[in-house]
């Protein structure tokens, strides 16, 4: 059976690995603002409550995971994309079961990671501590992706690899960069709606797919500042898997502030609540090991803004 911890650490590493491109947005009149030496600092957020129910027992998790990252432009190519040096500066990260185990990890600490998170560490180091170098047009499209050798050596060591799918190869961060980029369309009128399709191949449960569907919604004020905003859900589905998944719920909404002025993010939200039925399971733990069925509910916020230099 798929553990409770597996999707929720695997969705942090997507988050963490997707960050920068989460950030791109942009268009002919919305676009990124790229100059050589510019320096821009942004927090994530991400709070996930995973609820299992059904054959195994009933389980919950929870964890809080907060990214510290930045991203320099080295230089700007002649057609206007940019070579962006994204650094990941710092990550904390909480993971709370209903039984009682508690584990955390920072990695700015000294001291060394207690209890399941002390897996991840070496991982987690290896991607605060290398740069990953990302190619971006000034419309958000990510069209090249180099992940450090460090971490590439680190996800072969990962204990639990298997479980992360895709994510557990420098090809398939590559790929999760390049699909979960946020490219508009070259023109924006209010109300417009568009779509982006992501897939990841998953062990167990087969192919994810989530559709992502964006509209405009108009210029707006906050703090005194213009922005230009944006809605977002997202509806997934899973396909050719071990075991069966169902969906029988879905809901989410998003909000995302891009700064046209400045060129940059201001800040993002996103919530969404999904129940999954996982179905012909195989439980080594139950005498009927086979043919079990679990549901789950993942209830998720994830929220990113853009953080000012500190002089």
């Amino acid at each position: 059976m798929p553990s409770l911890i597996a999707p929720t650490v695997r969705a942090a590493f997507a988050t963490l690995l997707l960050a920068s491109a989460t950030l791109a947005q942009a268009a002919d009149a919305i676009a990124w603002k790229f100059s050589p030496g510019l320096v821009n600092r942004f927090q994530m957020n991400q709070e996930t409550k995973v609820t299992k129910t059904g054959a195994g027992g009933d389980m919950s998790v929870d964890t809080l995971l907060t990214i510290d990252l930045s991203w320099a432009v080295k230089e700007v190519n002649a057609d206007g994309s940019a070579v962006l040096e994204q650094k990941i500066d710092r990550m904390r990260m909480t993971v709370t079961t209903s039984d009682g185990l508690k584990s955390e990890i920072d990695t700015a600490s000294k001291e060394p990671a207690q209890g399941q998170a002390a897996m991840a560490a070496p991982l987690l180091k290896a991607i605060t501590g290398n740069v990953f170098v990302i190619t971006m047009t000034p419309r958000g499209e990510v069209t090249n992706v180099v992940v450090p050798d460090a971490v590439t050596e680190a996800l072969k060591n990962q204990p639990g690899a298997p479980q992360m799918g895709e994510l557990a190869s420098a090809e398939g961060f590559k790929k999760l960069v390049g699909q979960a980029s946020f490219v508009l369309p070259e023109g924006l009128t209010v109300g417009k709606e568009w779509t982006s399709t992501t897939e990841s191949k998953l062990p167990v449960v087969g192919t994810q797919k989530a559709v992502t569907t964006y509209k405009y919604e108009g210029p707006t004020v906050q703090d005194d500042t213009k922005l230009e905003k944006f809605t977002a859900k997202v509806e997934i589905s899973f396909s050719g898997g071990e075991v069966t998944v169902e969906v029988p719920s879905q809901e989410s909404n998003g909000e995302i502030l891009f700064n046209a002025e400045a060129g940059r993010l201001e800040q993002s939200t996103i919530k969404q609540v999904t129940n999954l039925k996982i179905s012909n399971l195989k439980i080594p733990e139950l005498k009927d090991a086979a043919g079990q069925t679990v549901e789950q509910k993942i209830e998720q916020t994830i929220g990113v803004k853009w953080v000012p230099n500190v002089k």
